[in-house]
């Protein structure tokens, strides 16, 4: 190599050994042997001297680039704190989590920060508090929000001395504004830590004295400059994927961790793919958080009265051992890949570990909850079309977005399906281990909400007691009727006491109340058959005719109601027809969740000592 380049070279593989979790000899000698005829390791045009580039072949170039240039401007006598570009390598900033992979980070451009005076304050506490990557790149994101804000003020932002309490609630008021590039809004917490962290600057600058010359009347005061805490709204409830969506999933189950995911080099493909799929079945069926999937322990598996019960550990909320009841195909596949794993020869510090990481290399003794995450990813999106629920105004079937598919929002839709499903809010809330039963409550919130919109659609299609149509408005769906056994019912005094009042005992077929709806359908179809056998049973007894008489009479009131609901819904286009019962689908688990059935309780009494 020219000289220069060469001592270039080992300059920057001297500090690249400070940088990086591991030099990798390989991809440095590729990157030099396409390297020999430059003149110089800065040269801009020797990306494109890398034949065929690997990103590890492009990072390790860039990396010694960096180097290259930080020791070029070292030589030059231009310090970091001269700079409006920064390496944050060069700077010596580390991950914050020790032990774990090494995170490094890029070039900053402080440039971004329109007031100098804000970029000496983050220059210099960056060099000198030497705060992780994480916290610099979150205080220059924060410091970005308040430049824009005081940026308005053209006639003073760029002066520092003339600040005031004005302009330091204006910035304020751009954090409590805040909002990603997608548009929508962060969170409240989010947004309060990115204004701690921004007045943090200001504090640590005064101290330091790079400050001075700030007006003291820009200041936060406590009371007036915070953000209010919001609730997680049911938005953040409601991603829970579709059962319909799961369906789909578990259609083309086969072709999970086929692909380019961890563990292809490592374990053979028949067993890469048994040990996605079983991550999958236990986070689908379980909603335990992903990490708490990965970290299961070998022996996670405990059978009492025949009845399978998974041990894991709430890591969030440090609660170890915790007992979940699951059911016997998720034992099942657990257990087969159990078997499995014992014929796999694996690192030994994983030997505890259901699903231990599979090269000697990885920090961690299980596979980490970021290769799931990435094994679904490329499965979802290798899929053929995901349906969503519903259809769109030409009655197409809506498209799933695919990137609502990852790990944690199998734990949404495990709560969901319970609370759907009418699971008492206290049962569910042990299911899910919640601290807190307000925040299994959000799941129910988002159940009325779907139950509303049911509702909605389904108060089109009502029909009175002789199956002709009587349709309301869905507030008055609500409002002026409740449910009975096999349909609404308007009456005033049987509403007003929540369905148990009726006055005539409950003869829905005779009645001028009686206002079924779709959703009633198999429930109406039941009766009938109970009827029917009544009938019979009563004509065995010979009893007296006006009581088979009356039970005719029903079994034909009823089954008119059908017929006509039968007629009317056949006369809809389908894709009505779908969302009618897909309505009725809800409202039946609506119904069927009000009516919890209290487990029996059997009365222990204490031994007579004697």
């Amino acid at each position: 190599m020219p000289e220069l380049l060469r001592w270039e070279v080992l300059y920057a593989v001297q500090q690249m050994d400070q940088w990086v979790r591991a030099l990798e000899p390989h991809w440095i000698r590729g990157v030099i042997s396409h390297l020999t005829t430059a003149d110089t390791l800065l040269d801009a045009t020797n990306a494109a001297r890398l034949t065929k580039p690997h990103q590890s072949a492009v990072r390790t170039l860039e990396n010694l680039q960096s180097a290259g240039r930080a020791g070029y401007s070292e030589f030059s006598g231009i310090t970091l704190i001269d700079q409006d570009v920064i390496d944050l390598r060069v700077l010596g900033l580390r991950h914050s989590a020790s032990g774990k992979r090494r995170h490094l980070p890029g070039r900053v451009d402080l440039r971004t920060v329109r007031q100098p005076w804000l970029r000496q304050a983050l220059r210099h506490w960056g060099s000198t508090a030497r705060p992780t990557t994480e916290d610099f790149k979150r205080t220059f994101q924060a410091t970005c929000i308040a430049s824009t804000a005081l940026a308005q003020r053209t006639d003073v932002g760029d002066d520092p001395t003339v600040l005031t309490f004005a302009d330091a609630t204006l910035a304020v008021d751009a954090f409590r504004a805040a909002r990603k590039r997608d548009g929508t809004p962060y969170s409240s917490s989010f947004r309060r830590s990115l204004l701690g962290m921004f007045f943090q600057l200001i504090a640590y600058g005064r101290r330091c004295g790079t400050l001075d010359d700030l007006a003291g009347t820009f200041t936060r005061v406590p009371v007036e400059h915070v953000i209010s805490v919001e609730e997680p709204n049911e938005d953040f409830i409601g991603k829970a994927i579709p059962e319909s969506v799961i369906r789909q999933l578990d259609a083309h189950l086969d072709t999970l961790g086929t692909g380019n995911t961890y563990g292809c080099r490592d374990i053979a493909p028949d067993a890469r793919h048994l040990l996605y799929r079983t991550m999958y079945i236990v986070l689908r069926d379980t909603g335990r958080r992903p990490l708490e999937i990965v970290s299961l322990s070998r022996d996670c598996l405990e059978t009492r009265n025949g009845q399978p019960t998974l041990i894991w550990d709430n890591h969030k909320r440090k609660r170890h051992r915790r007992r979940l009841p699951i059911t016997t195909s998720t034992a099942d596949a657990i257990r087969t890949w159990q078997d499995c794993r014992d014929q796999l020869h694996l690192p030994a510090k994983g030997d505890r570990y259901l699903f231990p990481s599979l090269t000697p290399l990885s920090d961690a003794p299980y596979i980490s909850s970021a290769y799931l995450s990435d094994a679904l990813r490329l499965w979802a999106d290798a899929l053929p079309q995901l349906h969503a629920e519903g259809t769109d105004s030409k009655g197409q079937r809506l498209l799933f977005d695919r990137s609502l598919i990852y790990p944690y929002a199998f734990r949404h839709s495990y709560a969901q399906r319970h609370a759907d499903a009418g699971t008492p809010v206290d049962v569910l809330r042990e299911l899910m281990d919640h601290k807190s039963i307000a925040m299994t409550q959000r799941y129910y919130t988002v159940s009325l909400k779907r139950k509303s919109e049911a509702v909605a659609k389904l108060s089109a299609h009502v029909l009175d007691q002789h199956g002709h149509p009587s349709p309301s408005s869905s507030t008055a769906y609500e409002m002026r009727s409740v449910a009975v056994p096999y349909g609404g019912c308007t009456e005033p005094s049987n509403v007003k006491a929540g369905g148990q009042a009726c006055p005539i005992r409950f003869q829905c077929a005779g009645c001028g109340f009686y206002r079924p709806d779709p959703s009633y359908l198999p429930a109406i179809e039941q009766h009938i058959n109970e009827l029917r056998a009544d009938r019979e049973t009563a004509l065995a007894m010979g009893a007296a005719e006006f009581v088979t008489t009356a039970l005719t009479a029903q079994i034909t009131a009823y089954q008119r109601v059908i017929d006509r609901m039968h007629k009317h819904l056949g006369s809809l286009p389908a894709p009505e027809r779908a969302q009618i019962e897909e309505a009725s689908t809800v409202l039946r688990k609506a119904r069927a969740g009000d009516n919890h059935t209290l487990l029996p309780l059997t009365t222990v009494r204490p031994k007579d000592p004697q």
